[in-house]
């Protein structure tokens, strides 16, 4: 069968010769793009991947060298997994899975069922009993060298969410529909999990379950054809099961001379039943090269993969890069469609794999935190919903070009978001807490392109050939299946940072010793609402989580028992944190001035401290210093102007009693935070 894939030599060749076009032909060059320019998104979402299990040791992330990672209540650090107990309670930390040396690229998926109860998962804590060993093995760029190209050329997410800890089903209704169901009143099993719905796994329409139920709500699909938007799914005979629209009466038993049926569940030409089980996803890439090198791409194009494309763990993530880059390549072919697109690639869960990062959560329980933001639709039984794991997304297009990476919260429904600001189709159904702490996908852009940058396509002779990936990896899978490594190397990144886009976040936290107690205030100067998380409460309620609103406030309070003191942190996105040891009163407070971070300390207490100061970006002006019951400091930084970035600490003889961390957001873009860039 010949290959779909293009030659680079003729590719390159052929760009240059349009480049060298007649004026006449190219459309007036623009000092400045809008959003306006954005013509076509094709979206493309995958298996069952995290994101430290993709790219935690990608430079310029917040990945495995993470400089404050959660600490669990053992005192261990969230690297270090404990196994039940049946397993002598053995340590598992994070650990390569070679997919070159073993059968690693085609193992089985680890579970990845509905989180169950938030007390289950409050602590972050229970991956090994839950979800096993192999949770903990990640990939380096040596096993994804084409994705890890593709992050160096465009913009990756280092924040964004897949919906709900759950599976596949659910994930993906949220992306297509902006819920599972909660909000729009339905209340079935399949709001978290795969049950209860049609299981046809391929685009056949004459195999849909009679029986199975119906989902009943809109689709944003929907919505886009009654607005006069153009859509299209693309998918072989096999899918997988990964096309939710087939779960909507509104696109079953539907004509197939409609065009509802060519939009919504037909297969591409040449895929059939007979060839379901060989293809390599080819059919699918030559009927979108078709439309790409036609100029007929609709405004908003989905793919679904073929399961063997598609990156679920035992489907090798060297077949799903193959998949991408032809795609991409597709779209490379014809410059002028190129520079009208957006791609994003995004994944629907986290399958099993491990992130360090524990997702925010609404505050629907009692003593759980509290929210300015309403709660509607993201409660389940009793347990909150809130977001899933981390998991990849990267955007490729004329605006995300450069190596970005991009720290603003975000969900599968910040992609109809982004569909929303470009087309102006409302999606209703998305809950308002969502809708406020989760962006629109715009932060990861730069619009401000002339039309002769966005036909620029230098980029793609730095992306790697993918001919021999399926080979190879049929090769590597017949090797020896990985073994769990017992005592691996410390997991860190690739030295260096990423240039970092300007984000919506200005919080801040301000401290109080009332009557024993200690008062936290939750601020949010910024223009996206923000979920503060406190740990070490010590109590049976676990994290608490503030959802504070944009221009709001919130606050709560904790004792300070001296004789029984504990550490509080307090981390929001972008790197926000700060710990407090309530055994000692003292009061901390950072601030910018100009392009330096001022510390204010105070001491509330009864007897005088002595304490160090320690920075890791800039040198203080006071090193060490006394203070008197009463008295108050402030210690000054230099400016750090290159990146913004802050991280203090205020130590006494007993250890750290404060740390303050973060990044100032100006508007303007910077670089992601320089540590996670220290270890090799």
């Amino acid at each position: 069968m010949k290959s779909s894939h293009i030659d680079r030599r003729t590719f390159v060749a052929s760009a240059g010769a349009l480049a060298a076009a007649p004026a006449t032909l190219a459309k007036p060059a623009r000092a400045r793009g809008t959003l306006a320019d954005v013509e076509h998104v094709v979206i493309l979402m995958q298996e069952n991947r995290s994101f430290d299990h993709y790219f935690g040791t990608l430079r310029g992330v917040r990945g495995f060298a993470d400089p404050r990672p959660a600490m669990l209540p053992s005192g261990r650090t969230v690297w270090e997994q404990r196994q039940d107990d049946k397993d002598g309670g053995a340590i598992i930390r994070p650990f390569h899975l070679d997919t070159r040396a073993t059968a690693a690229g085609c193992m089985q998926g680890l579970d990845h069922s509905w989180k169950g109860s938030h007390a289950r998962w409050k602590d972050w804590d229970v991956w090994m009993p839950e979800k096993g060993p192999f949770a903990m093995g990640y990939m380096t760029r040596a096993d994804l060298p084409y994705y890890y190209a593709l992050a160096d050329q465009f913009t990756i997410a280092d924040a964004y969410h897949c919906s709900v800890h759950g599976p596949t089903g659910p994930n993906r209704l949220y992306h297509w529909t902006g819920t599972s169901g909660l909000t729009v009143g339905r209340d079935g099993a399949f709001i978290v999990s795969n049950d209860g719905v049609d299981p046809n796994e391929t685009a056949d329409m004459g195999r849909d379950d009679i029986k199975a139920h119906a989902l009943d709500w809109t689709p944003y699909t929907a919505r886009l054809s009654a607005a006069g938007v153009r859509w299209k799914l693309y998918q072989e005979y096999d899918n997988y099961g990964d096309n939710p629209l087939a779960l909507f009466a509104r696109y079953r038993g539907i004509a197939k001379d409609s065009a509802e049926y060519a939009a919504a569940r037909a297969w591409v030409d040449g895929s059939t039943r007979a060839n379901a089980g060989t293809s390599r996803g080819e059919h699918l890439v030559r009927a979108f090269a078709a439309d790409v090198m036609a100029d007929r791409l609709p405004q908003v194009s989905w793919i679904v993969a073929p399961f063997h494309m598609c990156e679920h763990p035992d489907a090798p993530p060297a077949y799903g890069q193959a998949l991408s880059a032809r795609l991409i390549a597709a779209l490379a072919a014809n410059p002028n469609v190129w520079a009208k697109t957006v791609f994003i690639l995004n994944y629907d869960e986290n399958d099993g794999f491990f992130d360090h990062m524990s997702p925010p959560l609404p505050a629907t329980l009692p003593g759980m935190g509290a929210s300015t933001v309403a709660l509607d639709g993201e409660e389940y039984r009793g347990q909150p919903v809130g977001l899933g794991p981390r998991v990849p997304m990267l955007i490729a297009s004329p605006w995300t070009r450069g190596g970005w990476v991009n720290s603003e919260l975000a969900d599968h429904t910040s992609v109809l978001r982004f569909l929303e600001r470009r087309f102006g189709v409302p999606e209703p159904n998305i809950s308002p807490w969502r809708r406020a702490v989760c962006g629109d996908l715009l932060s990861m852009f730069d619009f401000d392109l002339s039309s002769a940058a966005r036909r620029d396509m230098s980029w793609f002779a730095a992306l790697p050939a993918v001919d021999g990936y399926v080979a190879g990896s049929d090769a590597a899978c017949r090797q020896a299946k990985p073994a769990v490594a017992e005592a691996p190397p410390p997991a860190g990144q690739e030295p260096g940072t990423r240039p970092a886009r300007a984000l919506p976040y200005d919080l801040d936290l301000e401290q109080r010793w009332e009557a024993g107690r200690l008062r936290l205030v939750f601020r949010n100067r910024g223009t996206r609402a923000a979920i503060f998380c406190v740990t070490g409460s010590a109590d049976d309620n676990g994290p608490r989580h503030y959802t504070v609103g944009a221009g709001r406030s919130l606050d709560d309070s904790w004792p300070g028992d001296a004789a029984a003191p504990r550490t509080l942190t307090v981390t929001g996105p972008n790197g926000f944190h700060r710990s407090i040891m309530t055994g000692t009163r003292l009061t901390s407070h950072a601030e910018r001035v100009g392009a330096a971070t001022h510390v204010h300390i105070a001491n509330r207490d009864t007897a005088p401290v002595a304490l160090r100061i320690v920075s890791r970006h800039a040198a203080p002006s006071i090193g060490r210093l006394r203070l008197s019951p009463g008295e108050e400091a402030t210690v000054k930084l230099a400016p750090v102007d290159a990146h913004r970035w802050y991280d203090i600490r205020v130590e006494t003889g007993n250890g750290t009693v404060h740390g303050l961390a973060g990044h100032w957001e100006t508007g303007a873009p910077g670089i992601s935070e320089p540590m996670t860039g220290e270890q090799a």
